[in-house]
């Protein structure tokens, strides 16, 4: 877990009201930056960094930490978790840092758990991504009943920017055009990834939406919505040109190492208040 840019805050109203653009004529997102540290787990440590993780969620948690967090478990690819925070701004981003920092209580709560994290992990890293709502589509999401992430990472040549960023915008239309149901966000790497790198981030219900989607992507009203053979042809010859690799993982929320926002708690408190750790008994 980062809180600011040492130790990671988020804060998670980015995905609520603002990360998924209206589908007609949107509002300007009010959160534009996003950070989220990537951390691997060593081989064999997966159950005791959860357990450590959880602890210092919780411990924040009580503590009142102002700022909300969200993390993600990897279910596929690399054993990664993330932690996710957003802000307006680059300024509001250092703002929140300093006024974490300043307070004794936060800084002393991560200066004790910061100092075992090399037990559990191989590596971490810091990302900073800005918002592209001109590349994003869906309704506003409710990530109190979400559960899951569908990420999709894509890197593109240098140069190419603009033959990926018009397939980008006719796939937006075309899911404007049959009112798809599956909404996304598209980030694009500021720091701590090369550049042209893309992030289409997807929050999911349930992986049975999977099952949902995957039809009405090949069917053929979403076919004829991109436009005719030769628009789709442009398509595939931009996607060539432009994209280096491209792979979806799919990440499950990790509640008791989130410090989630009120309204998330009242809504869903079996899932997201946090439970106290099991006492261990001695022999």
């Amino acid at each position: 877990m980062r809180l600011s840019f040492t130790r990671l805050t988020v804060a998670l109203a980015f995905l609520v009201p603002a990360v998924l653009a209206a589908q007609a004529a949107p509002a300007a997102p009010t959160f534009r930056v996003l950070r989220i540290y990537r951390e691997t787990v060593k081989p064999g440590k997966n159950d005791s960094h959860d357990a450590h993780e959880n602890a210092w969620a919780g411990a924040l948690a009580a503590a009142k930490a102002p700022i909300p967090m969200l993390a993600v478990k990897a279910m596929t690819g690399v054993p990664e978790n993330w932690y996710l925070s957003a802000f307006p701004s680059w300024g509001d981003a250092e703002k929140a840092d300093k006024e974490y920092a300043a307070n004794a209580t936060f800084t002393g709560i991560d200066k004790q758990f910061s100092a075992k994290e090399d037990e559990y992990l191989s590596d971490g890293r810091m990302m900073i991504l800005t918002m592209r709502d001109d590349l994003s589509y869906g309704a506003p999401a409710d990530l109190s009943s979400a559960r899951y992430f569908s990420v999709t990472r894509i890197s593109v040549r240098p140069g190419h920017t603009g033959e990926y960023e018009a397939n980008r915008k006719l796939v937006k239309a075309a899911h404007e055009s049959i009112k798809a149901p599956d909404g996304y966000s598209m980030w694009v790497a500021a720091s701590g990834a090369p550049a042209g790198t893309y992030f289409i981030i997807s929050p999911r219900k349930s992986l049975a939406e999977l099952d949902r989607d995957a039809p009405i992507h090949t069917g053929d009203a979403y076919l004829a919505a991109l436009g005719d053979s030769v628009a789709r042809n442009k398509m595939m010859m931009n996607t060539s040109a432009a994209v280096i690799t491209s792979q979806t993982d799919l990440f499950s929320f990790a509640p008791q190492q989130s410090i989630p926002p009120a309204e998330w708690i009242k809504a869903d408190p079996g899932y997201w208040k946090h439970k106290a750790a099991p006492v261990k008994k001695t022999p």
